[in-house]
């Protein structure tokens, strides 16, 4: 059986496009969220992490505020990032509802801390 040479080299061009095709590259000015914050104030509606992407080098965390129903692009780098992107991870790996990770807990003794605070510093006048 022998092979002709115009389909070897059809055969080899279409291998050599599958694999430029599918060679993930970096393309600048691709990301959802151009801008980010550190955080947000209020309820949060509704999130969103997408990971890195041929389209974008870093991890997209999009939340929704309740009080202004807009999306707000947050850092992943950042502490409220960080945390959202743990949880969602961690919903996502045991199969729970990511709308658990939208509650924030209060700090405790916080309030209790600066009114002792405020106590100590009258007693000293």
């Amino acid at each position: 059986m022998r092979l002709n040479p115009q389909s070897v080299c059809r055969i080899i061009l279409l291998a050599a496009c599958c694999v430029l095709n599918t060679d993930s590259t970096f393309v600048p000015g691709r990301c959802l969220c151009p801008e980010t914050q550190a955080g947000v104030r209020g309820k949060l509606q509704e999130l969103s992490v997408y990971p890195k992407n041929p389209n974008c080098d870093k991890v997209t965390v999009i939340v929704t505020l309740k009080s202004t129903n807009e999306p707000v692009c947050l850092s992943p780098a950042a502490p409220m990032g960080k945390q959202l992107i743990r949880c969602w991870n961690r919903a996502k790996s045991l199969g729970r509802n990511v709308k658990l990770c939208l509650r924030r807990r209060k700090r405790r003794g916080q309030r209790q801390r600066s009114r002792h605070l405020g106590r100590a510093a009258d007693k000293r006048q």
